[in-house]
């Protein structure tokens, strides 16, 4: 979700903003059809000041959040992460010693992402995702849970677990890099780096 205890604020206001335009909106569309003379039948419905909304948010929540002004004028706090990201996966199961192929298919909107990722013998899906601001260096993460379930032809040890991830963007390089720590069944940990396909 874009939206943490450091934006709450300003966020509450944009709604509240879009609401004050759904309200104009609503009177524009009554005062031109009153100065038209257009009488609308009573099994006709007009749009209502909460459809407006609702329209407006939807329009937001899945296109324009993605322009620049939003993230600068704080209503944003991330970046936009849409897409196919492929890299690398170093485990503590090994000692650092194997890079694991990984892929991560990212879907993103104002307020959900859903981050699903493909490995040599697994795959994974996050279950609970959000973006936080370091008080440390300033800067915003992407942390998530997710739960990782083994293919069918997987080695014995591989076992269905759970385990979370920390990722920092890097907008210049085109990466996201952190690192993550499985559940109490593999108690691993781990480095990710990942390049956005282009």
């Amino acid at each position: 979700m874009n939206i943490d205890s450091n934006n709450y604020k300003k966020f509450t206001l944009f709604i509240l903003v879009l609401v004050g335009i759904s309200t104009l909106i609503m009177y524009g569309i009554s005062a031109y059809f009153e100065k038209q003379g257009i009488k609308i039948p009573w099994w006709i419905e007009t749009p209502s000041i909460p459809s407006i909304y609702a329209l407006l948010f939807l329009a937001f929540d899945k296109i324009f959040w993605k322009l620049s002004f939003f993230k600068k004028w704080g209503i944003i706090v991330a970046d936009d992460l849409n897409g196919e990201w492929k890299g690398i996966v170093k485990s503590s199961h090994d000692n650092f010693q194997n890079e694991t192929p990984v892929e991560l298919e990212i879907t993103q909107s104002a307020t959900k992402i859903k981050i699903c990722g493909v490995f040599n013998q697994s795959k994974s899906v996050s279950i609970h995702e959000n973006f936080g601001r370091s008080e440390v260096d300033n800067q915003t993460a992407l942390f998530y849970f997710f739960r990782n379930e083994p293919r069918y032809d997987a080695v014995e040890t591989m076992a269905i677990h759970e385990g979370a991830v920390k990722l920092l963007h890097n907008p210049q390089k085109k990466t996201l890099s952190g690192y993550y720590f499985s559940g109490r069944d593999r108690n691993n940990h781990g480095t990710i780096e990942v390049t956005k396909v282009e």
